[in-house]
């Protein structure tokens, strides 16, 4: 076996021997079906409270179908009351909250689920009525489901089934269902047992809010709500008993009749929990070796620029002390010397001050530190001012400001200088032209340069001899970008080159 496999292996086969010495652990994992899953609000999750007070309660499903309290007196959020876990209680005279507009029954489809205690008879119901959850069928109301004291009732919005369903004790939880398996015919469920299938009107609900506690005018609740979850499809008996599952666990109440079979999801635990123990290993793993990759690589940069500075440091202090020397011995040289020999010491003076200019700039392309466009542009004007300062022409540099947070590679630094340095040299040296201008502009992550004289122009379908303009279309193209020339005789030259950041 590997040996960089053997840790892996070994955490895997303790996280075996945990899970099947500890069934608390399995049980943990009870959880609801999250396939068709349009809303799920929690008591002891996602509550907005001022207070006590009841602004919001947040959907856990995650469709984002958030309820709002929509009345002037707010439900309360009652800490600690079922098992220890907070409730909301609706006062049975004037709360009410509602939802973000979503379809309860798709397709005629769907199952909604309750975990609600009533206290007692609602108040502004002539009979009684307290709401659960309802919504709107065109302009009526439908599908509402509630309770008149110890029975729970159903409507259908359409006049044909306003009848009490099944009995529900007052004062004690209950977990109360609605699972419509046809386009006529629904199920109450209660505490996870069928208790009366019945006929409904052959309606489709529309797009419209939720509303919990109320019917939004009247037959207001009173009594508690701990959780509603609304599937867009039916829930099978295999997902009731998951559902059911989880409510035990989570409110240690048994809601189910003791001859129907909960425990199944125990063996569908003990046969996943391996298997997602095993991904979340491996996940991991694969993690962090990705990590130390990331790391490496890290430290790799950080070694290339520490041997950028020493080089940039050396060529300073060796090669470029070395070139000035030879600058000034060429001077004292020529001074003592009279004409003989005067030609080649000026050669070899411009030629160390050459070489002094290019190695003070690839000094600084190379520094780490000078990376990003802005310091590009101070370092560029602080040249093309130098190289103009004698030029006899008039000139203008505009270069932009905004590119503090565009940051360049050391080619893209040193070729942008050349190119527009050898560009103004070509206008000094060739022009005779009285005004220069130097633009530089950032749009659509690009950068463009301008350079614009009023020369004498040149015929730009004529060859030169030389290795200027070819040196810079040559850069250019190293740097993936575009060239674009408009000059002729006696009319100034314009030179546009741009590159993608």
């Amino acid at each position: 076996m590997n040996t960089k496999l053997l840790p892996l292996v070994a955490a895997i086969k303790k996280i075996l021997i945990t899970v099947l010495a500890s069934p608390l652990a399995i049980s943990l994992l009870a959880q609801i079906p999250t396939d068709s899953l349009s809303l799920w609000l929690k008591a002891d999750k996602g509550v907005v409270v001022s207070g006590t007070n009841v602004k919001e309660w947040k959907d856990q499903s995650g469709n984002n179908f958030h309820a709002a309290t929509t009345s002037v007196t707010p439900p309360q959020l009652v800490s600690n009351e079922l098992n220890g876990l907070p409730v909301i209680r609706f006062n049975g005279l004037d709360n009410a909250m509602e939802t973000v507009s979503f379809q309860t029954f798709p397709n005629k489809r769907g199952t909604v689920i309750v975990v609600v205690k009533v206290r007692g008879l609602g108040s502004t119901s002539g009979v009684g009525y307290g709401t659960f959850v309802s919504t709107y069928y065109n302009k009526g109301i439908t599908w509402q489901m509630g309770s008149k004291g110890p029975l729970s009732i159903y409507y259908d919005g359409e006049g044909s089934s306003g009848f009490p369903v099944a009995e529900m004790s007052v004062g004690k939880w209950a977990v109360v269902s609605l699972r419509r398996e046809s386009d006529t015919i629904m199920q109450y469920l209660r505490d996870g047992t069928v208790r009366f299938p019945f006929r409904i009107s052959n309606n489709q609900p529309d797009v419209n809010p939720l509303k919990i506690a109320s019917n939004g005018r009247l037959e207001v609740l009173n009594g508690d709500i701990a959780e509603i979850i609304v599937y867009g499809r039916v829930i099978d008996e295999k997902e009731m008993n998951s559902i059911y599952g989880y409510f035990n666990k989570k409110y240690q109440l048994a809601f189910r009749s003791p001859d129907t079979p909960t425990q199944k999801w125990w063996l569908y635990a003990l046969l996943l929990l391996p298997v997602l123990g095993t991904a979340i290993i491996i996940t991991k793993y694969i993690a962090q070796r990705k990590l130390k990759k990331q790391l490496a690589e890290l430290e790799r940069l950080r070694e290339l620029d520490k041997e950028r500075q020493r080089i940039s440091r050396e060529m300073h202090d060796d090669i470029g002390s070395g070139l000035t020397q030879i600058v000034m011995m060429s001077e004292s040289v020529k001074s003592k010397m009279g004409s003989n020999g005067e030609k080649e010491l000026s050669d070899i003076t411009d030629t160390s001050r050459k070489l002094v200019n290019s190695m003070s700039e690839i000094i600084w392309s190379l520094s780490p530190e000078n990376k990003t466009l802005d310091q590009l542009f101070a370092y560029l004007r602080e040249q093309l001012n130098k190289q103009l300062e004698y030029s006899g022409m008039n000139h203008k540099i505009d270069l932009p400001e905004n590119g503090n947070n565009i940051s360049l590679s050391n080619e893209q630094r040193r070729n942008i200088l050349l190119i527009t340095k050898e560009i103004v040299n070509n206008a000094i040296k060739y022009s005779s032209a009285n005004n220069i201008l130097i633009q530089a502009e950032i749009k659509n992550n690009s950068l463009a340069f301008f350079v614009e004289d009023d020369g004498k122009g040149f015929d730009i379908n004529k060859i030169y001899g030389g290795n200027g303009l070819k040196n810079i279309k040559s850069r250019i193209e190293e740097l993936g970008g575009k060239m674009e020339t408009d000059s002729e005789p006696g009319k100034g030259s314009r030179f546009k080159y741009s590159i993608s950041l």
